[in-house]
């Protein structure tokens, strides 16, 4: 999906690819560790589609960050647990809370000591202003700007102390904080608009060794890496595997064959497949291989508000009103998640019920009526993946919109090349095809990170409906300085106003995520935060 934004996006049929944390021999799934823990091993994981990049202020692709979760040191994390405590922003590189002024505007944060890079040197306040640096740098065009559109100055103060002064306050900082996008970067970290290549120099228990584009990528340990450094300790950070490869372009139903043969141990599979691998593995049980699991993410079709046709706001309630979202979630396959017509997902806080969209087929009456008059020289291009639910969810729109007088070109690329094409303002496209999983667990992660028209920039935007509207700018504003249950009724009417009142995006599934493992994996823990999936992976015994 997107994660990206990108994204943003989650690239297989599982969702995203799974980063080993630990690897352990004889326990059962959920069960304890054994007595006797093995140090080292390996994984190996497949991916249909290559990482975007691996420079952090850049890499935005789910799995990009999946990596990055393992060798990236943030100011701020959130728990590589399941369940409630994933969601309780902690400290990480951050000796306890940041200090917070008295008008909520400027964060004081004291760095640990004893974190190390990959090539030994120590972490200092002024690698966490580095990142900051790249991430403003307008020749980066990197992601990470909309993100510090509200930061009024930033500085190292000493070697432990780093300070950041906000235009106005905001309740998701410190959220944001624990984005790839601001870990720790060494000083001399070249602005570099194509990124930097490996090895990546990180201070996370890992390192990326080697990344062979469209073909492989190596992970392993930091040698500088204190085992026993909280936060991992409790996380089992003694045992860590000693490295995790990544191969890249088999598709979908030869990565199932390559689980199933033991040639790698976190696979993707056809979303068609995933019913027989329940019925053959079960789901969710101990010593099992077929996983389901909670995510936070959606799936939906942005419309290019730039563009002529869909600069009508009726005609794009119109597609939302005549789009299939039963034959569109079917594509995702069995256990992918529920039909929705909201943005915001599910199980994000704020979200509230509000039954927009038909949910069960297509409304043609009322699409008809809001399209007639409007549809323009009746011709869209949808930009589109070539694998998986892409293909078919596009010749269902292809066919839905043709009911209502829109002749729709389908283009399908690499999930990647879609992602950047679409991601560049003023790339002739009517449509695409798109997923997000949650940053953070706040609701603007969603609202105001990817219908914010402030934001566009020439090359790497999220915002691919190119929204922008003055009045919704607003209301994001208002609602992002609030806290607490004000702030979640705030983005949940928000996100009503939104898809019933101005319809950029048609959102159609709140996602979850499937896992298939080879028979040496024997469970794992699982976290959707971020866009990544953490994982603690326990052999079989």
């Amino acid at each position: 999906m997107t994660r990206r934004i990108w994204a943003s996006v989650a690239m297989t049929a599982i969702g995203a690819s799974l980063l080993a944390a630990a690897l352990f021999a004889g326990p059962a799934a959920g069960g304890p560790e054994a007595s006797a823990q093995r140090v080292g091993g390996s994984l190996t994981v497949t991916s249909r589609s290559d990482f975007d990049y691996v420079d952090p202020s850049l890499a935005y692709f789910s799995h990009s960050w999946n990596m990055m979760a393992a060798t990236n040191l943030g100011l701020m994390y959130y728990p590589h647990q399941e369940g409630a405590a994933s969601t309780r922003l902690t400290p990480m590189a951050s000796q306890g809370m940041p200090r917070v002024s008295s008008n909520g505007r400027t964060y004081t944060f004291t760095i640990k000591q004893g974190f190390r890079f990959s090539n030994g040197q120590p972490v200092t306040a002024a690698n966490f202003a580095r990142a900051f640096a790249r991430g403003l740098t307008p020749a980066m065009q990197s992601p990470a700007s909309s993100f510090l559109d509200d930061v009024a100055s930033y500085r190292a103060v000493n070697a432990r102390t780093f300070r950041v002064v906000l235009e106005r306050p905001a309740g998701d900082f410190l959220s944001r904080m624990s984005m790839q996008f601001f870990t720790a970067v060494p000083t001399n970290t070249p602005i570099a608009a194509e990124g930097i290549k490996a090895p990546v120099i990180s201070a996370g228990p890992y390192h990326i060794r080697e990344w062979n584009e469209g073909r492989s990528a190596l992970m392993v340990r930091n040698p500088h890496w204190r085992n026993n450094q909280e936060p991992f300790r409790s996380l089992g950070f003694r045992n860590y595997l000693n490295e995790v490869r990544w191969i890249v372009g088999a598709d979908p139903a030869t990565q199932r064959l390559q689980c199933e043969r033991g040639e790698a141990d976190i696979c993707s599979f056809p979303p068609a497949q995933a019913k027989e691998l329940a019925d053959q593995y079960g789901v969710n049980r101990a010593n099992g291989r077929f996983f389901r699991k909670q995510q936070t993410g959606n799936w939906y079709l942005a419309m290019n508000t730039q563009r002529p046709l869909f600069a009508n706001a009726n005609l794009r309630k119109a597609v939302s009103h005549a789009i299939d979202r039963r034959f569109m979630v079917a594509q995702h396959g069995f256990l992918a998640g529920q039909r929705s017509d909201q943005f915001l997902p599910l199980s994000m806080p704020g979200f509230k019920q509000a039954n927009i969209y038909s949910l069960r087929g297509p409304n043609y009456d009322r699409a008809r009526q809001l399209a007639q008059g409007n549809t323009g020289d009746g011709k869209a291009v949808f930009y589109t993946f070539n694998v998986s639910q892409g293909p078919p969810i596009a010749q269902s729109v292809q066919f839905n919109l043709q009911r209502i007088g829109i002749d729709v070109e389908i283009r399908q690329f690499d999930r990647v090349v879609q992602h950047e094409k679409a991601a560049t303002r003023g790339e002739p496209f009517d449509l695409t095809l798109e997923g997000w999983l949650m940053d953070y667990p706040d609701p603007s992660n969603f609202i105001n990170v990817l219908l914010d028209g402030r934001r566009i920039q020439a090359e790497n935007n999220v915002n691919v409906s190119y929204f922008n509207n003055a009045a919704i700018h607003r209301q994001m504003d208002r609602a992002q300085a609030l806290t607490g249950q004000a702030r979640l009724n705030a983005f949940g009417d928000l996100d009503i106003n939104i898809i019933r009142n101005h319809a950029p995006v048609a959102p159609y599934i709140s996602s979850a995520a499937r896992v298939f493992t080879s028979s040496k994996v024997g469970g794992f823990k699982y976290t959707s935060l971020q866009g990544t999936l953490w994982t603690q992976v326990f052999a079989r015994s």
